[in-house]
């Protein structure tokens, strides 16, 4: 896995700081390939509004200053990265200028290929888990503020209609000058956590036999088989008992579904199904 830690804080000292720090010697000692990206350091360009609002960044998904202000380089990482934290000072209930610079700019060019009828464009967020950590000066009431404006960079630049389907907020850790110690207990977990889901086998292909059972293939070669018939009698899936409808699943992201909310997480599948 590679991680992406995207600063938005213009110090190099203090409590936000030294989350940044922490993000970094935490995925040393797992073993996570990371870098760094300060935002202050760059000196990113403001839309310029080309062509009336919408110039190439809607149609090609790339910034026309781009290369001048360093924005192209980071849309690269971006791109090579799989798995991002995005750390953040608490300004009145907002992330920083940098970082809100930052992620204006890649949603402009992200967020846009989920209308683009091309297949090769597809944003280079889509399905990759964040976290978010916002850090307030004062009691840390403007974290939950911040947490939505972060979200609604990042949501719609996961490309996706369903949120169960992409990664998506890993998690949202808020922190002030009075919990900032457990709360960073609480991202060197939230990092670990997410790259054990990041390491486990990704399903590829799914089909149903007899007895309501699937066979599931991961990406590693591994075939494996679970029993359904423990969630064809829930409520929320009594559907499933319809043998025509049971045999038409899906693999769809981290779920198998046959139709928009009729799923089973492979979290839960994983564990409880058997090597073939």
């Amino acid at each position: 896995m590679k991680l992406l830690i995207v600063s938005g804080t213009p110090k190099t000292d203090g409590i936000t700081y030294s989350f940044v720090k922490t993000a970094e010697e935490t995925a040393s000692t797992l073993g996570i390939e990371s870098e760094t990206i300060t935002l202050s350091k760059i000196n990113l360009s403001k839309c310029k509004m080309c062509d009336d609002g919408w110039g190439v960044c809607f149609y090609e998904h790339y910034c026309l200053f781009g290369d001048k202000d360093g924005f192209t380089e980071l849309q690269q990482k971006v791109k090579e990265a799989d798995a991002f934290i995005y750390l953040t000072p608490v300004y009145w209930g907002e992330m920083s200028e940098e970082l809100k610079l930052f992620l204006d700019k890649l949603r402009r060019c992200e967020a846009t290929k989920q209308w683009d009828s091309r297949e090769e464009y597809v944003s280079y967020h889509k399905g990759k888990p964040s976290i978010f950590v916002a850090v307030a000066g004062g009691g840390g009431g403007g974290c939950g503020a911040t947490f939505v404006h972060m979200e609604r960079a990042i949501g719609p630049i996961g490309g996706d209609e369903w949120p169960k389907e992409h990664a998506g907020i890993f998690d949202c850790i808020a922190v002030n000058r009075w919990n900032q110690e457990y709360k960073r207990e609480a991202l060197k977990a939230a990092i670990t956590t997410m790259y054990d889901f990041y390491k486990r086998p990704k399903a590829i292909d799914v089909s149903a036999e007899p007895d309501y059972k699937l066979l599931i293939t991961y990406d590693n070669g591994e075939k494996r088989l679970f029993d359904a018939k423990p969630y064809v009698e829930r409520k929320s899936h009594k559907a499933l008992k319809d043998v025509e409808l049971f045999n038409k699943p899906n693999v769809s992201g981290t779920k198998i579904e046959w139709r928009p909310l009729l799923d089973i997480d492979i979290v839960e599948i994983y564990p409880n199904s058997e090597t073939v």
